[in-house]
């Protein structure tokens, strides 16, 4: 690779801005490489924006050469440079990889490249866009009037194509940096952040990054001041994938969409691929002025605290994902978002300040969100208002079932060739499955017994309880009750609210066996069931907290869940402590029999019950 260039070389470069531009991001892309600074052989491979693939063909030419005309051959000169775009089917040149000469491949997608070529190459690296300094030396070179820092920022920040396109005006006096972006059509296609409903805990923060965005752009803002990245958390169908989309829309950029499944997949899913197409993602959000990016399944990078057979691949895979993740100042312009619905599998060290330090819950929607969301779907035909008493028999319903339900209740309207109606969305329901008589006296007892532990617990004030009597076909798992409850959680913890958590969890079942002398399967069988609840809470007591016969320390709280199996030894503890719960919540609801009944009496009746001041008992 040649440092000094003949005096005809560096005149093209003088007349060629792109060409010049592409020699100085190539030259600091390879500068840390044997080949660049020892003249070393090897493979390199230059992953370029394809608009650019020309000129960084031609500054790759003049770098290895240093010459003008030159010839590049690998069996005459030791040289060559070679050309991969996407969909070609060009074949290879043994002579490319001997080790003994320089051969540079560029290309716009390492997908491009046959996989052995990928496995010879000595050096990859993604070429990242010109710096404000590069944009001021390619101007002073071509005799162009000079700019100033913040013009030259400005542009910089832009996209190849408006790098390419502007570098050589005149003068930069009349263009909008802010707002330009915006006008080369890289927004993706999705409704705004604000013509949407729903995403209530999201929206302040998404509208503090809209108004400090705005002000980074106008350069009355540092990036480093920036809240800039979020992990969103939820089931899936809550929509994290259409908040990221609507998100990017509203701020007018494009949205980068990734997946640790996908970088995983990539070609044989060794370490290697998988590194190879998390940089990448990288490098493409960056290779734009703004963007949003989005990795989902952020659950599967792994966590190097989690003991497994495949330990080396996944702290391979989470160390190069924090060190991609440790520059977000620096990566101006970039959004990040994670989507997750198991945030405890997630490596801490991502979650932590200067990462995804900013978490955000993405519930089901409620009532009326429910109706507005409907509403937006269904395409403004029909208000909230007029959908709301079908929506409010919709119950753990996701965004995405509800659009669902208006492209199916839009199909029937179509096939009548008239607007939507009413009729039409409660024709596109599944089934409704009704309780009989004996079920709906269970469920009622089961959220009652649950109802009367909370209030007598004396860390519950007000509890409202709720019953359906049918379900629908199908779908999502459904429950025909629920009890809602907010408890007045001390400061600091103690064992004795955690014991009663328990017992709060353990209610429903043991009610049902109180007055139906058998409990049913309605407090298990899934993650987040209240036996579930109970088994985690006393798990963290004995393996977390020291609440066992001996006081120690076996797993952080936050293992606690999938990935933490405890010893046979604090399996016996735990088990003690819900025994022990047990026993007690069933002499409770034992003692209050009498009021049990008469609630569970109530309830059938009112479906709707709000519990204040029990006192203890």
């Amino acid at each position: 690779m040649k440092h000094k260039m003949t005096a005809s070389a560096f005149k093209e470069l003088a007349k060629h801005l792109g060409f010049f531009i592409a020699y100085c991001v190539l030259r600091r892309a390879l500068r840390g490489t044997l080949q660049f600074r020892g003249n070393a052989g090897g493979l390199m491979i230059v992953v370029v924006d394809r608009r650019w693939i020309e000129r960084f063909q031609r500054a790759a030419e003049l770098l290895l050469s240093g010459r003008r005309r030159t010839i590049f051959n690998t069996r005459t000169s030791g040289r060559a440079v070679v050309v991969f775009e996407t969909g070609s089917k060009r074949k290879i040149d043994i002579d490319w990889l001997s080790p003994r000469h320089q051969t540079m491949v560029v290309t716009d997608s390492l997908k491009a490249l046959p996989q052995n070529l990928r496995l010879t190459a000595d050096v990859i690296v993604t070429v990242e866009k010109p710096t404000a300094r590069h944009l001021m030396a390619a101007r002073k070179l071509a005799g162009r009037s000079a700019i100033d820092a913040a013009a030259a920022d400005g542009l910089a920040k832009q996209g190849w194509d408006a790098i390419g396109a502007l570098v050589g005006r005149q003068s930069f006096e009349k263009i909008d940096f802010a707002n330009l972006a915006a006008a080369q059509g890289e927004v993706h296609d999705a409704p705004r952040l604000s013509e949407l409903p729903g995403f209530g805990p999201a929206r302040q923060w998404a509208a503090e990054l809209v108004a400090d965005l705005a002000l980074w752009r106008a350069g009355q803002l540092a990036w480093s001041e920036i809240d800039k990245a979020a992990l969103l958390m939820g089931p899936p169908g809550v929509g994290k994938t259409l908040f990221a989309a609507t998100l990017a829309a509203e701020l007018k950029i494009p949205l980068v969409l990734a997946s640790v499944g996908k970088w995983q997949s990539t070609d044989g899913g060794y370490l290697g691929d998988t590194l190879r197409a998390m940089r990448a993602s990288f490098a493409e959000a960056k290779s734009k002025s703004c963007a949003v990016l989005l990795i989902d399944e952020l659950d599967g990078i792994g966590n190097r605290s989690h003991s497994s057979q495949y330990q080396f691949y996944e702290a391979n895979v989470v160390n190069n994902f924090l060190e991609l993740t440790g520059g977000l100042d620096t990566m101006e312009g970039v959004i990040l978002l994670g989507a997750t619905n198991r945030p405890a599998d997630i490596d801490p060290a991502i979650l932590r300040a200067g990462r995804f330090e900013k978490h955000i819950e993405i519930g089901l929607p409620d009532p009326e969100e429910r109706a507005a969301i409907l509403a937006f779907h269904l395409g403004g035909g029909l208000a909230a208002e007029k959908i709301r008493p079908v929506t409010d028999l919709l119950h753990d319903v996701t965004p995405a079932d509800l659009g669902w339900l208006a492209r199916r209740s839009k199909r029937i309207a179509r096939g009548q060739k008239r607007a939507v109606q009413v009729t039409d969305i409660e024709a596109s329901l599944p089934r409704r499955i009704y309780f009989s008589d004996d079920v709906l006296r269970r469920i009622a007892t089961h959220e009652c017994g649950h109802a009367i532990v909370a209030m007598t617990s004396g860390f519950v004030d007000v509890v409202s309880l709720e019953l359906q009597d049918s379900i629908l076909e199908g779908g999502s798992i459904q429950s025909g009750g629920r009890t809602r409850y907010d408890i007045n959680e001390p400061m600091l913890p103690t064992e004795h609210l955690l014991r009663a958590k328990i017992r709060i969890a353990l209610a429903g079942m043991a009610a049902e066996e109180v007055v139906q002398g058998s409990r049913s399967i309605g407090a298990g069988g899934i993650m987040g069931s209240d036996l579930d609840n109970a088994t985690q809470i006393a798990t963290r007591m004995v393996a977390s907290y020291g609440f066992g016969k001996v006081p120690r320390f076996d797993a952080e709280h936050s293992r606690v869940g999938e990935s933490y199996r405890p010893p046979p030894e604090i399996r016996a503890e735990i088990d003690a402590i819900l025994a022990k719960e047990w026993k007690a919540v069933k002499e409770l609801l034992t003692r209050e029999k009498g009021r049990l009944m008469r609630l569970t009496a109530e309830l059938v009746v009112d479906r709707r019950i709000e519990l204040r001041s029990f006192g203890k008992c």
